[in-house]
């Protein structure tokens, strides 16, 4: 018998396990091709039956495969073909998993019973395949926040079914689709509720006869595109419309539109367009609370009715053409809060008509009449101090990592952004509202029977695309955190807005995941599959698993200490103090030869550039995906304990203007990081025009916009809030639309929410260093206003901060005069000769001021950097520009002032300078 009879045996044990599995061998087949091309999928993913054996995140009718939600489980992978064979898929959902890349495999078109498609929050690219429109059965599509490109397929007007488009935030291009006889357009959808087309790149015209009588749309947001043409007058046709959104395109003609015809309507933007005429009528709306129409050209004179709907809470008219005088009448609506009709032409206002709420004024000609009136005063901006009260709990203190709950309970929370994409108020830090919001999501989760102990909402703010973002903390019952399932379930539901009932106050929303290390995952191999099947054999399959345990286990130790010999931090315990291995959710963990490989062994061909640290290399990873690889050299690395730290920290700040870390190795004694490649390298260059190609005044009003709201979003919107510290040019990359993204955030330092300041050692760039940061060692966000204000001198300057023993500064400010005089000799000492100082570009002088403010001594007399983006946005509105038709651009239209080759490598010496990560000298010279 010898060694035959082991071997014969445990062959039959697994014929005995294949029998008694549950799960369809074609749905096995494919769940595992999916696994296997997958990093971080579920621990208990593991045996022969994932319907049978309870695989988290897979769900099950009988034996088929019906459910596949692994939303925010930190997967990582691309989506092979093979999700087309699962025949029986009801509901798919990979959502807040930044890992996921590629395109959308066409073989998805093969789900014809899918209801549900989630991909929000990945990192997709490609186009969306072209006969999706075959998923009949689709009641939900929500694409959002991807790199999805290329037009519409027609073929969704098919989906007679669906009830959510959703393609928000990517980089689809095109026309509208409509159905043309012999092709299906989005005007077949009547059974749709809401249109979600934001933050695209679509051209051309709205189609008159996209919208009819017949459909039951609740939503159209098509915002932050760059549509044309004339308003589409046919919404009237949809009279079940609560919310309209074509703010930030190019829409031009009068607004002809019987609002009244809308009888649900309830918050209108239209902001940011260039339309003519005068304010439409809006009176007669019963439930309209919320209009945002600055910037669009309007004028003429303002008729009283406007502000006579009962239930009008806000009213935004600023930067526009309208002029008389203003005459709110005494029939203006009870809720009515806030009047916004700053910078117009208005040259007198009717006093006595009893309104005591917020008119703004500044910068009408009536406020250089009055200058004292209260309605010329600068509005005072309103901290973002609102957070859900908690019970009265006696003083706690929780571990490390935890929260307390709002009903007195330490744990560690789901935390994300609620980022609102329209909303009907303006006071914002008003706890009236966010009490029913609580309410409501606390209601969706409880009717769902989910682990929920509490939620807490904090720090509202409005952004500057006009969306409202409120910080969300998810808190488990009974237990200190979620495990992966209830993480998965509970961020799956917030993906879906048909679940949650919100307030009448709060419209549509996205979810963003907060890619803390909540939990890892592990791909160990397992028996427990075995075990269970082996059980249902008896005493003698029993015995032999035992034998065949005893035989798995001596093979693993022996695997055990092969890993170890290779990778020393793969056991680490997570909670001894020298630090855990750093496996986080969210970037990928490389070893140390996929990266030897995908740099040519670190050949000095790839290298991109060196400093104190070490060296940066340019990569290709098996997927084709250029990636930059810094590497610490000996001598520059830090302590476990920071790498993680520094890991941890670069993996929680996703922005599309921030470069993002995609991964790191930590093995054989070699620590790196691995971000993003960026192809066109350093602003520096591309002032210094060492790139080949000139900087228009365009992109670089672009370039600015850019970089402020990637900082911005350090600063407010990151948790903790982050300040950079070393805010440059060369820290500043555009790629190959010349869209600018933040890099090097190694001399970051973390904030808490409750502090004004950070006692830090000095350290940055001389030039860029803030004067009271330097002298006193208190770190302020103002310290990077100041740093970003130096990087807005250089764009309009051409001139680096430091230069021949001039620093530009105090060069800009001597040339404008202590009064900032608008003397066109005084422009023309200081432009950059590219901008053609003879003919100063629109907007330049004000671009200046701003900057000038930015670089105030006192850290006080500085902007906040949101409101850095906001004046940015109206300069580039009084520049005639329109924010996304215009700063996206093509090689196309750069091959116009450029020869040769239009991509280029990082500058080799500028490129990150130095790492994050690794340890350099205090003050770069």
């Amino acid at each position: 018998m010898g060694s035959g009879l082991p071997v014969f045996l445990l062959i039959t044990c697994l014929q005995v396990l294949v029998i008694a599995a549950v799960t369809d061998s074609n749905d096995l087949s494919a769940l595992n091709s999916l696994k296997s091309n997958w990093k971080n999928t579920p621990p208990n993913w593991t045996g022969y039956d994932p319907c049978g054996g309870g695989w988290e995140g897979i769900g099950c009718t009988g034996s088929r495969i019906t459910s596949i939600v692994l939303s925010g489980m930190g997967l990582s992978g691309t989506l092979t073909g093979d999700i087309g064979n699962f025949s029986e898929l009801q509901t798919l959902d990979l959502s807040q998993n930044n890992g996921l890349t590629g395109i959308l495999p066409s073989a998805i078109v093969n789900l014809k019973k899918l209801q549900n498609l989630f991909l929000v929050d990945c990192n997709f690219n490609g186009p969306i395949p072209d006969e999706i429109g075959s998923l009949t059965q689709l009641v939900s599509l929500s694409l959002a926040s991807n790199n999805f490109n290329g037009p519409i397929p027609p073929s969704i007007g098919k989906m007679s079914n669906l009830f959510l488009l959703d393609l928000t935030d990517n980089k689809l291009s095109g026309t509208i689709p409509v159905s043309d006889g012999t092709l299906p357009g989005l005007d077949l959808l009547l059974k749709a509720r809401h249109f979600h087309l934001g933050k695209n790149q679509f051209t051309g015209g709205i189609p008159s006869n996209l919208f009819s009588s017949n459909m039951s749309l609740i939503h159209v947001l098509f915002d932050s595109n760059q549509l044309s043409g004339s308003f589409p007058s046919t919404l009237e046709l949809v009279q079940t419309l609560e919310v309209i959104r074509l703010d930030r395109n190019s829409l031009t003609g009068p607004i002809l539109l019987k609002f009244t015809s809308l009888p649900s309507l309830s918050e209108l933007y239209l902001s940011n367009n260039k339309f003519s005429g005068s304010m439409p009528d809006l009176s007669g709306m019963k439930v309209l609370t919320y209009v945002i129409m600055e910037r669009t050209q309007l004028q003429g004179p303002i008729n009283a009715t406007l502000f006579s709907p009962a239930q009008l809470q806000s009213i935004v008219l600023s930067n526009n053409q309208l002029n008389g005088t203003l005459d709110l009448g005494s029939n203006y609506g009870s809720q009515l809060l806030l009047i916004d009709l700053q910078n117009n032409s208005i040259g007198e206002f009717a006093q006595g008509t009893g309104y005591s709420k917020e008119l703004l004024l500044l910068g009408n000609p009536f406020c250089q009449k009055m200058p004292s009136s209260e309605q010329c005063i600068v509005p005072q901006q309103p901290n973002s101090s609102y957070a859900t009260p908690t019970e009265n709990c006696v003083a706690l203190s929780c571990n490390a990592q935890q929260l307390l709950s709002p009903n007195c309970n330490c744990a560690i929370p789901i935390t994300g952004i609620l980022l609102f994409r329209s909303f009907s108020f303006s006071d914002f830090q008003n706890g009236s509202y966010y009490t029913p919001l609580q309410a409501a999501v606390m209601a969706s989760f409880k009717s769902d029977q989910l682990p929920v102990d509490s939620i807490s909402l904090s720090v509202p703010l409005k952004d500057a695309e006009d969306y409202l973002e409120v910080k969300l903390d998810v808190f488990p019952s009974g237990v200190s955190l979620f495990n992966r399932t209830g993480c998965s379930v509970i961020t799956s539901q917030l993906n879906n807005i048909t679940f949650i009932k919100l307030p009448e106050a709060f419209g549509p929303f996205l979810f963003k995941l907060n890619t803390d290390n909540y939990f890892t995952g592990s791909n160990k191999s397992s028996n427990t599959g075995i075990i269970i099947g082996a059980a249902v054999g008896g005493s003698v399959l029993m015995l032999l698993l035992l034998m065949a345990g005893v035989y798995a286990f001596h093979q693993r130790k022996k695997a055990d200490q092969a890993t170890q010999l290779m990778n020393p931090f793969a056991s680490w315990d997570q909670n001894k103090a020298n630090g855990a291995a750093p496996l986080i959710k969210g970037v990928l963990s490389f070893s140390f030869d996929e990266l030897k490989k995908c740099t040519n062994n670190f050949s000095e061909d790839n290298a991109l550039g060196s400093g104190g640290y070490g060296t940066v290399y340019k990569g290709t990873l098996p997927t084709g995906v250029l990636v930059a690889i810094k590497r610490a050299k000996q001598g520059s690395l830090q302590g476990s304990h920071e790498f993680k730290t520094e890991i941890e920290l670069l993996s929680r700040v996703h922005h599309k203007n921030l470069v993002s870390l995609l991964g790191f190795c930590y093995q054989l004694g070699e620590q790196m990081l691995v971000y993003e490649y960026i192809k066109n390298g350093t602003l520096t260059d591309c002032i210094s025009d060492k790139s080949g190609f000139k900087l228009s005044w365009t992109k670089r009003l672009g370039i600015a916009i850019d970089s402020a709201r990637g900082i911005a979003y350090l600063h407010e919107l990151a948790n903790p809030p982050i300040i950079h510290r070393d805010i440059k040019s060369t820290n500043i990359l555009l790629d190959d639309q010349l869209i600018a993204k933040v890099a090097d955030f190694g001399l970051s330092k973390p904030m808490d929410n409750n502090e004004v300041h950070v006692s830090t050692g000095v350290k940055g760039t001389l030039g860029y260093l803030d004067p009271e940061y330097f002298m006193t060692g208190q770190l302020t966000e103002k310290s990077d206003v100041y740093s970003f204000g130096v990087v807005m001198l250089e764009l309009v300057t051409g001139r680096k901060p430091i230069e021949h023993g001039s620093y530009v500064v105090r060069e800009v400010k001597t040339a404008m005069g202590n009064q900032r005089t608008k003397d066109s000799t005084n422009l023309d000492a200081i432009l950059d000769p590219a901008l053609d100082p003879g003919k100063p570009p629109k907007g330049v002088e004000k671009f200046i001021d701003l900057a000038i403010r930015c670089v105030e001594e006192l850290a006080a007399n500085r902007p906040t950097m949101n409101e850095v983006v906001k004046e940015l946005e109206n300069i580039q509105q009084l520049a005639g520009f329109n924010g996304n038709a215009e700063m996206v651009s093509t090689s196309t239209t750069y091959s116009e002032t450029t020869e040769g080759s239009f991509y280029h490598d990082y500058n080799k010496k500028a490129f990150f300078e130095y790492s994050g990560t690794f340890p350099h000298s205090e003050i770069e010279l």
